[in-house]
């Protein structure tokens, strides 16, 4: 089993490296830019006052103190950029790990494996949360050497919780997709289906800060649950996130074994 893991990031190892080397990179450049980026915190907040509230609160921007580089962080990186790079990624992961196998006519020769569907699809997920796990690590953790390269102070703690915050929305979105993963055809299928679900709770989640008859709908998104900013400031994650988080990693995870254990696939 651990031997279909160790191939599948073997063979994915220079897409990883080519996300983790571009995360770091964009850290060394906040890290740098840190300092005279202080400097110009007030002429920002003037600048945004004329925008929504509830738009600034949907993209973390709704304080704009930059008293630590983990706030610089997240006004500059956690709020817009990552969370696109983390979801294109994990939804890469799942869609190639299953039903682009079966696209590309090669899941024949794995189900020849003397191995059961279950050992083969949690060979599959490991990979996949390896991934996750090596990325956000670098994501989060990269600061610490880069900052220290500019005499520039990190905060443990909050950089810990940051990482499970980070950790916990990819995993949870790489989950959804291998599910989806599980029950089509085509990868393309898997993109299409969990990228416009997103982009769907992404904009209910908009709008139930605009609209304040609408202002449940944000309780069904998960970057409702993602908020950086909070935990980027003070380094407390909300038990609502784990619990959210946690609830559709399991369910999805679930589904997604059952999924694959009972699919007839075309080999």
């Amino acid at each position: 089993m651990w031997r279909i893991t160790l191939r599948e990031l073997k063979d994915r190892k220079w897409s990883l490296l080519a996300y983790c080397v571009g995360s770091l990179a964009l850290l060394w450049m906040y890290a740098a830019t840190f300092t005279s980026a202080q400097n110009s915190t007030q002429q920002l907040q003037e600048l945004v006052k004329t925008y929504p509230k509830g738009l600034l609160d949907a993209i973390g921007l709704s304080n704009l103190s930059m008293n630590t580089i983990e706030m610089y962080l997240n006004a500059k990186h956690f709020s817009l950029l990552w969370p696109l790079l983390a979801i294109i990624l994990a939804l890469s992961r799942a869609g190639s790990q299953i039903a682009g196998e079966a696209q590309n006519g090669t899941m024949g020769l794995l189900l020849s494996l003397p191995l059961t569907r279950l050992r083969l699809y949690v060979a599959k997920y490991c990979t996949g949360l390896l991934t996750i796990v090596a990325f956000t690590s670098v994501s989060v953790f990269g600061i610490i050497p880069l900052a220290a390269a500019y005499s520039v102070p990190t905060h443990i703690h909050v950089l810990v919780s940051a990482w499970v915050l980070t950790t916990l929305f990819m995993w949870s979105i790489y989950t959804f997709a291998l599910a989806v993963s599980a029950r089509v055809k085509e990868k393309g299928t898997t993109y299409a289906v969990t990228g416009g679900l997103l982009v769907i709770l992404y904009a209910a989640y908009i709008l139930s800060l605009i609209v304040d008859t609408l202002h449940t709908l944000k309780y069904v998104s998960p970057f409702y649950y993602f908020n950086t900013q909070q935990v980027l400031t003070t380094g407390h994650l909300e038990t609502a996130s784990l619990v959210f988080f946690g609830a559709v990693i399991l369910i999805t995870t679930l589904l997604g074994c059952w999924q694959f254990c009972t699919k007839d696939f075309d080999v």
